[in-house]
């Protein structure tokens, strides 16, 4: 190729470098004219498997990536298209009705190309008719009373309106004519037709009018008739048949038919399908905006109580205070403000200042406590009455409309004018007397004036009303907030600290509580103000806090064995409902502190027991001792149950407990009736805990048996066969031995049965025997229905004691039987014991379960399949199947974390290069697009770099010539020579 030839994309090279001829590598390239058999066709690399697919992948996020620009999509809305219960037909068919219907001749009837009739062409319509087709009758307004149509034809029409022939010839309008007629002649015949036609039409109207005038009077006659038909009819009382048959509905003495019919109705409403309808309302809260929500009305109930404690209501409307007035006395009132003074003198009164005269406030002087008023001038000593003397004038306040005289003493003559001002201020002298600075209407004003010049306006009806009306206002906010106030003091804060040891708790409750309510109020605000769910920061105070709650409950609960619930100013059980309330709260924010506190307390419940025990192995000089807990930890252990859940198999808090309670029910001594109770109390919780998940407790039915012996008739009886050894040694106390006679001269006062109890009074009491041998024969009749069938058959040796101790009873003794109500518990216990134990039966030996036999399983002829999830590696030698599963599954997670890491990388990079891509095209048109308006730019500053060169040579038209000539002779600022 010749020098300096360009060459379509750059010189090509072989593999040799050589300079390839361009014509050869476009005939080599071309697609061949003719194909020809056997000719020798380049090799198609094929390309492998992985390269088709990262091909396919790279297409289809390449067609993700458009899509994902766009928000329009194609919808298929062709009939039936998305109906897949429709056949192919059905769908034709259904089009092909669509289009009938579309092409109908409603829809098609002011078409103006019809596309049926090919020669038919294009035309217009009116009101569905051709309008080269219309005649003059078509265009005939009829009346409503004229029910043909018009008779006007081409000659009434040329007539009216003209209609020449356009050069056309003569024409007759009213048709051919036999002889020489003359139009006029044709127009006195056509006028005398119009005139008959006119006559008849008037007569028919005439007729029309006749006819009807004759249909209203007949209406009206049958209507004065039927008033006297209607007289003759006897109507049925609707509504009286309705009462009756209402009536005999509810006696049920409907006649047949109707019965039938009445059940008839009732079926079918109750088919009747009514669709419920539920106001809409927000999703459900999680506890965390629970707790938020909790805080923020406390904490803004708190601000509010602190605002008015303050005398500061801004934005307080004060709803929660009613405006109640009291018909208190004077001196009443009086007295109990000396008295509020005098306990607290440095109290803010503010708004709530009960005297209606000056705002005195008290202070400490010199000379003692004293009234001061708002400038802090001392008015009188506190205890000293006021002078209560009238002065000679009312004096008058700041802002009163009055008529003054202007400048009187100034006035000649003693005449004097009144003007109409208000007062700006008052000014009172040490003497005694006032002055005033009067503001006139007209603008002027004047200060000093004295009282005797000055008169107050005399108001209008209206005006006194609206004074009286903001007095009453005034009044009631006045009052309110005074009530306000003093709610406020007498008011529990709403937001508390968290105390950290159980002294500050009693102290932060006897500053606040008065009664067992309240105190459970602190408890509660306590929580709620600084929950675990409002921060998690607030979780060790609160752990502290749950201690601290749980020492409490400990309290109360020894305080309800010294001396009772207390009443309802205590209520100690309510109060112990309300700390089980924030207890399992608290255990449910937090779980994890909750248990950590549980454990170390019943370690601390443990070590405490065993303590206890070694103290009882010594004699003790006191006669109250006890190795039991006290009842408060019984209490406690009781509300348990309350918190956590008693059936899952190991729980952090529940286990422990129950190997607790059976530690104190099978290692305690009993030295009184007391510890009876509670080894009572404790064996229920034991069987109440276990019941749900159905698990035997030797102890507690041990337990229950021996206390049940101790009731035996026969003295023997009472001292053998103890199952449990602490009560083996308490049978040979002498405490116990007349139980058996205390019960059996035991009188039923009323119908209810005596119940268990662990106040010292009531167990002090002469019932205690009675309530423990019940308390003991429920328990006991509970845990016999309850593991009756779940034992394997074990029933009569888990329950072997238990039978022995209550055939030992003896209830029908005859020295000394039991009480009716007594007996007949002692028959339920029995009858339970045979139902349970089945003792009519043999019984069967105790054996190990049968071991499962291999089900037959059908010979499978698939073919042998490698199973991946039995296959082994070298490196899971000598690891078991369990070991040998964890790694196999760690490496597959490990795989297919690495494939997918390697995908999304891949998808990562193509997708950057096609945005980089794009980006760039984008920055390419609008870089080509910015030269473009340079090039541009350049050119016309060109241009004009050329005018000014020039001299304005280049300018052309768009101007007088006198302009043009100007500008050539370089008057204009500029010189021929183009210079400046």
């Amino acid at each position: 190729l010749p020098k300096g030839l360009p060459v379509r994309g750059g010189v090509k090279r072989g593999k040799s470098g050589d300079v390839v001829n361009p014509f050869e590598v476009t005939a080599r390239n071309k697609r061949p004219k003719h194909e020809v058999v056997n000719r020798p066709a380049p090799k198609v690399s094929s390309q492998s498997s992985l390269a088709r697919a990262l091909k396919e992948r790279q297409t289809k996020l390449r067609d993700e990536l458009k899509r994902s620009k766009k928000a329009n999509a194609f919808v298929d809305r062709r009939i039936g298209a998305n109906n897949s219960e429709m056949t192919a037909e059905e769908q034709n068919l259904a089009r092909l009705v669509k289009e009938r219907t579309r092409r109908s001749k409603r829809s098609s009837k002011f078409s103006l190309d019809d596309g049926d009739d090919d020669d038919a062409g294009d035309f217009l319509t009116h009101r569905g008719k051709n309008i080269d087709a219309l005649t003059a009758k078509d265009h005939v307004i009829l009346s409503d009373d004229e029910e043909d149509g018009g008779q006007l034809d081409a000659a009434d029409t040329l007539q009216h309106f003209g209609g020449g022939s356009g050069g056309r010839g003569p024409s007759n309008p009213y048709g051919p004519s036999d002889g020489d007629a003359t139009l006029l002649q044709q127009y006195s015949s056509r006028k005398t037709e119009l005139d008959d036609l006119i006559m008849r039409r008037k007569l028919l109207k005439a007729e029309r009018v006749k006819t009807k005038e004759a249909q209203v009077d007949a209406v009206e006659k049958m209507d004065e008739s039927f008033d006297g038909l209607a007289a003759l009819l006897n109507f049925r009382d609707k509504e009286q048949e309705i009462r009756q048959y209402n009536k005999a509905r509810r006696e049920g003495t409907l006649a047949g038919d109707d019965k039938e019919m009445a059940d008839w109705d009732k079926e079918m409403r109750g088919f009747q399908f009514l669709e419920r309808k539920v106001a809409a309302t927000d999703r459900t809260k999680t506890p965390e905006e629970i707790a938020k929500e909790e805080a923020e009305r406390l904490n803004e109930l708190e601000t509010r109580r602190l605002a008015r404690m303050n005398g500061e209501y801004v934005d307080d409307d004060l709803s929660d205070i009613s405006d109640d007035e009291t018909n208190e006395d004077p001196a009443q009132k009086l007295e109990r403000k000396k008295a509020r003074l005098a306990e607290n003198p440095e109290q803010l009164d503010g708004d709530s200042d009960e005297d209606e005269d000056d705002d005195l406030q008290p202070r400490f002087t010199a000379d003692g406590l004293v009234h001061v008023d708002k400038d802090g001038k001392v008015v009188s000593k506190f205890g000293e009455e006021k002078d209560t003397k009238t002065p000679e004038h009312d004096i008058l306040s700041a802002g009163d409309k009055v008529t003054a005289c202007y400048h009187a003493k100034e006035q000649f003559d003693g005449q004097v004018t009144w003007y109409n001002g208000v007062i700006s201020r008052v000014h009172r002298a040490k003497d005694g007397s006032v002055t005033y600075d009067v503001d006139y209407e007209d603008g002027d004003f004047e200060d000093g004036i004295e009282p005797q010049h000055v008169r107050p306006v005399e108001k209008t009806e209206e005006e006194v009303e609206q004074e009286d009306t903001k007095k009453q206002k005034d009044t009631s906010l006045k009052r309110k907030r005074q009530k306000a106030s003093q709610k406020a003091r007498n008011t529990m804060p709403f937001v508390f600290e968290v105390p950290t040891t159980l002294e500050a708790l009693h102290d932060m409750i006897g500053e606040h509580a008065k009664t067992g309510k309240d105190a459970s109020l602190v408890i509660e605000r306590i929580y709620a103000s600084n929950s675990v769910r409002l921060d998690r920061r607030n979780t060790e105070k609160m752990q502290n806090f749950y201690d601290v709650i749980l020492r409490r409950f400990i309290a109360v609960g020894d305080a309800i064995h010294q001396s009772g619930n207390g009443g309802p100013e205590l209520g100690r059980y309510e109060q112990l409902d309300s700390l089980t309330k924030t207890l399992y709260k608290m255990a449910q924010d937090a779980p994890d502190s909750a248990g950590a506190v549980w454990a170390r307390r019943l370690g601390i419940f443990h070590s405490a027991h065993g303590k206890r025990l070694r103290d009882a192995e010594m004699e003790q000089e006191d006669d109250d001792f006890s190795a039991w807990p006290s009842t408060g930890v019984v209490l406690v252990l009781r509300s348990i149950g309350h918190i956590f859940p008693v059936t899952d198999r190991r729980h952090y808090v529940v286990t422990p407990t129950l190997l607790l309670l059976g530690q104190f029910v099978a290692h305690t001594p009993v030295y009184s009736l007391s510890d009876l109770a509670k080894g009572v109390f404790c064996a229920g919780l034991l069987i109440e805990y276990t019941k749900e998940a159905k698990r035997a407790v030797p102890e507690a039915y041990a337990f229950l048996a021996g206390v049940v012996r101790l009731f035996a008739a026969k003295t023997k009886d009472r001292r053998v066969g103890h199952a449990s050894a602490n009560l083996a040694a308490a049978s040979e106390e002498d405490e116990f031995q007349e139980l058996r006679a205390s019960v059996s001269s035991f009188t039923v006062d009323n119908e209810t049965s005596p119940r268990l109890s662990l106040e010292r009074e009531s167990i002090n009491s002469a019932t205690t025997p009675t309530t423990i041998l019940l308390a003991s024969l429920s328990l006991l009749e509970l845990a016999i229905i309850n593991m009756a069938g779940s034992v394997e058959a074990a029933e009569r040796e888990l329950f072997s004691a238990v039978s022995e101790s209550v055939l030992a009873l003896q209830p029908k003794h005859k020295s000394r039987p039991l009480p009716a109500f007594l007996v007949d518990k002692v028959g339920d216990v029995v009858g339970s014991l045979s139902d349970a134990c089945k003792y009519d039966t043999a019984r069967a030996p105790l054996c190990r379960q049968a071991a499962l036999k291999k089900k037959q399983v059908i010979q499978s002829l698939a073919p042998r399949m490698e199973n991946p999830e039995k296959y082994s590696l070298s490196k899971d030698k000598g690891k078991d199947a369990t070991q040998v599963a964890a790694d196999r599954t760690r490496r597959e997670l490990k795989r297919e974390k690495k494939a997918i890491s390697r995908e999304l990388r891949l998808d990562a990079a193509f997708v950057e290069t096609e945005r980089r891509a794009e980006q760039a095209k984008k920055d390419d048109a609008a870089k080509a697009k910015r030269n473009r308006a340079f090039a541009w730019m350049e050119n016309e500053q060109a241009t004009m770099n050329q005018q000014v060169t020039q001299g304005g040579g280049l300018l052309s038209g768009g101007g007088m010539g006198a302009a043009r000539a100007k500008a050539k002779s370089g008057k204009l600022g500029i010189k021929k020579g183009g210079k400046f």
